[in-house]
């Protein structure tokens, strides 16, 4: 839509729907919808927009590696090389970290899946 010119089209649909999300208890659709809205704002080239927006679901939830890997790639499409390997070292460590529970809490599922279970 935006390339097509209905940037703004985009954008208040994207805020209707984080309204939605809001109203109805769903933070994590909010928080994905936050997301989105910040890559557009970055598309349309409103770059400090943008960077505002990742920084505030920083603030929001510190432990989401995905604001970190979106201010990394801005940060290095801007030579801003530093602050570039400084975030995408903080989003390495925090998608480890989530892969490392996601991996625990799965395993014992994934087994069940595999082996059966005893419980039949």
């Amino acid at each position: 839509m935006d390339r097509c010119g209905e940037g703004e089209a985009v954008i208040k649909r994207l805020e209707d729907a984080l309204q939605v999300a809001e109203e109805e208890n769903k933070a994590k659709e909010a928080r994905d919808v936050k997301l989105i809205m910040a890559q557009v704002q970055f598309l349309q080239k409103n770059v400090e927009d943008a960077l505002n927006s990742y920084n505030e679901l920083v603030k929001e939830d510190p432990k989401d590696f995905r604001p970190y890997f979106c201010r990394g790639m801005i940060y290095s499409l801007l030579d801003w090389n530093a602050e570039a390997t400084e975030q995408f070292e903080k989003h390495r460590q925090l998608l480890l970290k989530k892969f490392e529970v996601d991996g625990y809490l799965r395993k014992p599922f994934s087994r069940v899946k595999v082996f059966g279970s005893d419980e039949n």
